[in-house]
């Protein structure tokens, strides 16, 4: 099997840019206060806040790699880890617990092998199960894909009926999930 290279010294130096042009802190305090801005920026970008890039940001900032790494590790939002060409935010808020999401959780296990936070052996989707809520109670159970596209009133075999779409579409592709 071969090595893939996780982050590249071109992903690392669109980090230093975006950070030159956007981040120039006057002292610690707003040092510590800009911190989440450029994670996330540096996610947006890249998908995910590897570690090299937590160097990145804290050498730029001032303040540590493990800082950084904590702060990324403490808010769900950020992936420490490359995500799959599809993400798959599944509602396991109260209205899509009563719902079913639990039967849409397990499906998980059972058809593709992960749980929540992973990515199948393939590398085509990355699932965050959510706590909370998304906010679309009328669909429960609800899931989103790739940051825009909801489905809902989903059964196990509707369930894996879209990801099966979704895993076929070209990331940033559109597909008839509804």
């Amino acid at each position: 099997m071969a090595h893939t290279v996780d982050v590249t010294e071109a992903d690392l130096e669109r980090v230093r840019e975006m950070l030159r042009r956007n981040y120039h802190p006057r002292d610690h305090e707003e040092a510590q206060e800009l911190i989440l801005g450029a994670m996330q920026d540096t996610q947006h970008m890249l998908g995910w806040v590897p570690h090299e890039a937590a160097e990145v940001i804290g050498d730029h900032l001032g303040v540590t790699a493990d800082r950084i790494f904590g702060l990324s590790t403490f808010y769900a939002d950020f992936r420490t880890a490359r995500p799959g060409q599809h993400f798959m935010l599944l509602c396991h808020g109260t209205a899509c617990f009563v719902g079913g999401s639990q039967r849409l959780i397990s499906t998980l296990q059972e058809e593709y092998g992960i749980g929540g936070d992973e990515t199948t052996a393939d590398g085509t989707l990355t699932v965050q199960i959510v706590n909370g809520c998304l906010g679309v109670c009328d669909l429960a159970p609800v899931i989103q894909f790739d940051h825009h596209r909801y489905a809902g009133n989903l059964t196990p075999e509707s369930f894996v009926k879209v990801i099966e779409e979704v895993r076929h579409t070209a990331p940033g592709g559109h597909h008839d999930a509804h």
